[in-house]
């Protein structure tokens, strides 16, 4: 990060440098969010009786109900299950997300002049 450290310093430093080390940058940031789509994340109902998983994209990939649930839950309730633990898995790639995020804003390269926006973009909400 030469050319990073250059700019930060006040340097012109070497401007195509500069550019290929900050596409470096959003390269590993591409390729994070693409192992994260990949990944697959589970959540419940508040009773169990019913998990969905999804994709690191949010994706529904399946749906298990108790066969109890089915017996035992009326068309509204039922209803309102599913969209809970579909709910739940959501969240939970959202929290996936969120913890590598935050690892990735850590770790800058050293003087890397993107990372205070970068920090301050997580901080939004």
């Amino acid at each position: 990060m030469r050319n990073t450290a250059a700019f930060n310093e006040g340097g012109e430093g070497d401007v195509a440098g500069l550019v290929r080390e900050v596409q470096g940058r959003v390269d590993a940031l591409a390729g994070l969010l693409r192992g994260l789509g990949e990944e697959v994340a589970e959540g419940t109902d508040a009773t169990g009786a019913v998990a969905a998983r999804v994709s690191g994209t949010g994706d529904l990939l399946g749906l298990r109900i108790d066969p109890r649930a089915m017996r035992d839950l009326d068309h509204e309730a039922m209803s309102a299950a599913i969209l809970a633990a579909i709910g739940a898995a959501r969240a939970a790639t959202g929290e996936m997300l969120a913890r590598a995020m935050a690892d990735f804003a850590e770790e800058p390269p050293p003087g890397d002049p993107l990372a205070p926006y970068v920090r301050a973009l997580l901080r939004e909400e």
